[in-house]
């Protein structure tokens, strides 16, 4: 999902797409049901010569496990009515052919992020979306899974700054000196070289690193090699 992200940033970036968004309001609460799913009589809602009866639900609610899946059947469903098809490659990105180029749409539970050329083209989609769902229009993408979209001149920026804060206070870097450091690629690492580690923080720096590669590509060797020694 964050590579997808990722890549759809960089194409808009270099290509000069529009970047939007919207966010569906209450998604969980329309999906349809396909199970039969059964709950007890709600207080206020319950009969009272009936004590025994239960309410079985039509559509899907918070904390239900099915709901996820009824919410992205939904939108999934209602986005190729529209004409969108899935992406063979990431099922949560649609693409629509326009006038003036392609529309695409990352789907993230309930954000959409939508880009493409044409900013006519974008604004129908809005409009369709608009009238079968309840949405807000966030307008153009500034802050979306931990990443900030900042625009410039020049082009469009994508930056996990408070991520990378967040990382070295986390793990007692904060006060440390940025050095450039790049890995030699004839290492070799094994699991027994160097002094034993707590494998559980271990873990949790090598995670959050393989999140930091999102932004800067420069990280994806070392990342790469290191996580090799995550079991």
């Amino acid at each position: 999902k964050m590579t997808t992200v990722r890549v759809l940033l960089a194409v808009a970036a270099a290509k000069g797409w529009h970047l939007h968004q919207m966010d569906v309001k209450n998604a969980f609460l329309q999906g349809e049901l396909e199970e039969q799913v059964y709950m007890v009589q709600l207080r206020g809602f319950h009969s009272e010569t009936n004590t025994l009866a239960v309410c079985r639900l039509k559509k899907s609610m918070y904390r239900l496990k099915q709901s996820p899946h009824a919410w992205n059947a939904k939108i999934t469903e209602h986005l190729r009515r529209m004409g969108f098809a899935t992406s063979k490659s990431e099922s949560s990105l649609f693409i629509r052919k326009g006038r003036l180029g392609p529309v695409s749409i990352l789907l993230y539970v309930d954000d959409l992020v939508i880009t493409g050329a044409d900013l006519g083209e974008i604004d129908r989609v809005k409009l369709q979306l608009a009238a079968s769902f309840d949405m807000t229009d966030m307008g153009n993408l500034h802050y979306f899974l931990g990443i900030k979209v900042i625009r410039t001149p020049e082009g469009i920026l994508i930056s996990q700054r408070h991520d990378v804060l967040s990382m070295l206070f986390k793990f007692g870097m904060d006060r440390c000196k940025s050095v450039s450091t790049p890995l030699d690629r004839t290492v070799k690492l094994h699991p027994d070289s160097g002094k034993v580690c707590d494998p559980k923080r271990f873990r949790q720096i090598v995670g959050s690193l393989i999140y930091l590669t999102i932004t800067p590509p420069d990280l994806n060797y070392p990342v790469g090699v290191i996580n090799q020694l995550m079991a």
